[in-house]
């Protein structure tokens, strides 16, 4: 190429490199342009939520849940103030600090909880813990990492722990009721779900922000049950040592108003507590939702039916047959007690299994279906509780003539106990059979009426001469029949035992028993119906020796409470009866024996014990609430303690428990007054103290 062209070529490539520049930076101002125009107008919204998701969350807030009060409005489960922590995997610093502060506490082990987050890396929001107690997050302050989030919830708590857990049911972490009242109730007591926008602020907190995002959570209503908290506590404390002392694998009280149908106390054993969250079978509602076959307690329903229908009057005469009956199908019926030619009060007095069979078959399959349904069995009671069974009735066509002599003492059929305690409800409230209902009130959370349950009446069942006649009778098996270990000097009770075998793997159990037993008092105007159950019972498999004790002490116990006293009057008016030289039997449980006889010396009541400041009375015959006569002996059994388990605090007066803490030296606080209903250990350092929790919220300590 010659100097010329490679002179005119030169300017000609720097003028063609020019232009390939401007094309390139016009192409990529372009790409920008575009790319601003897809990622602020097209893209807008996706870019929008990936910035927000590192500067807020939007979390639901539940409303306050409503509480849950007894009859006379005392709290059982409220709403407290807790802290909940979450993790942000993205933006944590240091996963292991914070999983091991949250070990320290005691929540959860640092390893399950990294092992956690590592799954959890593509996600923006982990819970961590839920409800921790506001002193226990107070540890956590001093973590300063952007990933953790703490959040202030309401968790449910029930002020009582495990009193009438299985009525009043749980919730779940999220605050949903899951069993009891907590579930049949769950969407009027858990209020309106609200949403709020938080923003990520220093040490891991939000802060709240004020957006169209943002709505209100509105508290849940407040439901008033027919229960009373003191009679619960009773029924719960009893059977425990019930079941314990029979060596049961279960037991269930109920106690039930006749005249309105208000179940006022539904224990159950075993036992179900909140704070220790033991076996999801302990929280099983067994007196509504479990069937058994009521045994002799059937009795009094197919007497009522014959005296009702003219087949029978209470000194009709029966053969016993010697106690021993055979069946044209072979099978055999027997009595425990042999009985020879009796009257129908002495067959239901003595539990002649024989002589009821011969009446459910002079009844026929008809009749007795008729009464058995009228008063309840194979139909649900609409309780407002979940879960409810419907219980067996067979229908006429179903039974065959054994079925139907075996119908007649309560084999064949099957009940929940609360069909058993309605249908002697009946019985009690002169042949009307009422709903039962566990809900009184519902209540807004302004306090406004939502809804109000009255008594309802179901029908007429049989005629109230018939109803009196029945409990006359059964008046006459506590006076002097299988019931008389129900008996209690100056209350007239009627009621009836029954000891039923289970049906274990085909066949009726020679070792597996239901022990029952069904009381009125007082027994002219019974004024509650209490039925008392143990499952299995080992010591003894009567309904008479292990049913009908549990029963009389649950009445002495209530004897001795002034505010169950004067709720329910007819004690005050049996005590009034009598003359002036008869007294109370006091509560020295807990007292040193010194004490005591001070107290008996007061009272002109006598007591045999050595009189030694180092001893403790655990344990006193007749029991506290007993009506005896001046200058009675009263039996103690003392002990000299070193341990609380010597003594078992709840059920003691508060009084006598804190002396007996004082005895042993141990720091003790107080939550009310009146008698303990439950207790915990409190660690503060290096020392231990006790919380005893009783009637009042009011709180004093003292301090050993």
């Amino acid at each position: 190429m010659s100097i010329e062209h490679l002179i005119s070529y030169q300017p000609q490539m720097l003028q063609w490199r020019r232009r390939l520049l401007v094309i390139v930076m016009a192409l990529l101002a372009a790409a920008i342009v575009v790319r601003i125009v897809v990622v602020g107008i097209v893209e807008r919204d996706r870019w929008q939520a990936l910035a927000e998701q590192q500067y807020r969350a939007t979390i639901p807030i539940s409303g306050e849940r409503g509480t849950l009060r007894d009859r006379t409005g005392r709290v059982l489960a409220t709403a407290v103030p807790t802290v909940s922590l979450a993790l942000d995997p993205k933006m944590v610093r240091s996963a292991a600090t914070i999983a091991h502060a949250v070990e320290r506490i005691g929540i959860t082990s640092a390893a399950e909880l990294l092992a956690r987050i590592a799954a959890s890396k593509d996600r923006n929001f982990v819970w961590i813990a839920r409800g921790i107690p506001m002193e226990l997050a107070a540890a956590l302050d001093t973590i300063n990492d952007p990933g953790l989030i703490r959040l202030r919830e309401l968790q449910r708590t029930y002020v009582l722990d495990s009193l009438a857990a299985q009525l009043l049911g749980t919730t779940d972490v999220d605050g949903r009721g899951i069993a009891g009242i907590e579930l049949e109730y769950d969407t009027l007591l858990r209020g309106t779900t609200g949403v709020r926008s938080m923003e990520r602020i220093g040490r891991g907190r939000l802060r709240p922000m004020l957006d169209d995002r943002t709505s209100t959570a509105r508290p849940g209503a407040s439901i008033e049950l027919t229960l009373d908290a003191d009679l619960q506590q009773i029924a719960e404390q009893e059977l425990a040592r019930s079941v314990s002392s029979t060596g049961a694998a279960a037991g269930i009280v109920l106690v039930l108003n006749p005249t309105t149908g208000e179940l006022l106390a539904c224990a159950h054993q075993p036992a179900y507590s909140h704070t220790r969250r033991n076996t999801t079978d302990a929280l099983r509602l067994r007196a509504v939702t479990d069937m058994y076959e009521p045994g002799s307690t059937f009795k009094a329903i197919v007497a009522a039916a014959a005296l009702a229908e003219g087949r029978a009057w209470p000194d009709r005469l029966f053969d016993g047959h010697g106690g021993t009956l055979r069946t044209t199908d072979g099978r055999a019926i027997t009595d425990h007690e042999p009985l020879g030619w009796c009257t129908l009060t002495d067959a239901l007095a003595h539990s002649s299994n024989i002589v009821f069979a011969e009446l459910a078959r002079q009844l026929g399959a008809r009749t007795l279906y008729r009464y058995a349904r009228d008063f309840g069995f194979g139909i649900r009671t609409e309780i407002e509780l979940p879960g409810e069974a419907r219980g067996v009735l067979r229908l006429p066509r179903q039974l065959d003539p054994g079925d139907l002599l075996f119908m007649g003492f309560g084999y064949g059929i099957a009940c929940t106990p609360l069909q058993l305690a309605c249908a002697y409800a009946a019985l009690a409230n002169d042949g009307t059979l009422m709903k039962p209902y566990v809900v009184r009130r519902i209540l807004a959370a302004n306090g406004d009426l939502i809804e109000e349950h009255v008594p309802q009446r179901i029908r007429q069942v049989i005629p109230p001469t018939v109803a009196q006649q029945v409990r006359s009778m059964l008046q006459q098996v506590v006076e002097r029949g299988t019931g008389t270990n129900a008996r209690i000097e100056g209350i007239p009770i009627a009621g009836k035992t029954g000891t039923a075998q289970q049906w274990v793997e085909g066949s009726y159990s020679k070792r597996d028993y239901t022990a029952s037993f069904v009381g009125m008092v007082p027994a002219t105007k019974p004024a509650l119906v209490i039925v008392t159950m143990l499952d299995r019972p080992r010591s003894d498999i009567y309904g008479g020796s292990t049913a009908a004790p549990l029963f009389r002490r649950i009445v002495e116990a209530m004897m001795g409470v002034p505010s169950l006293t004067a709720r329910y009057g007819f004690f005050h008016q049996q005590r009034s009866s009598h003359a002036s030289d008869s007294v109370v039997v006091p509560d020295v449980r807990g007292l040193t024996c010194v004490q005591a006889q001070k107290v008996f010396d007061a009272l002109h009541l006598r007591c045999n014990v050595i009189r030694s400041e180092r001893c403790i009375v655990t344990f006193q015959t007749p029991a506290p609430g007993s009506l005896v006569k001046r200058q009675s002996s009263v039996t103690l059994t003392t002990a000299v303690p070193d341990t609380l388990k010597q003594l078992p605090l709840v059920g003691l007066p508060a009084r006598n428990a804190v002396g007996f803490c004082h005895f042993l030296g141990i720091p003790v606080v107080v939550h009310g007054r009146g008698r303990v209903r439950s207790y915990r250990w409190e660690t503060l350092g290096r020392q231990q103290r006790v919380i005893l929790f009783t009637d009042e919220r009011r709180c004093f300590d003292c301090i050993h």
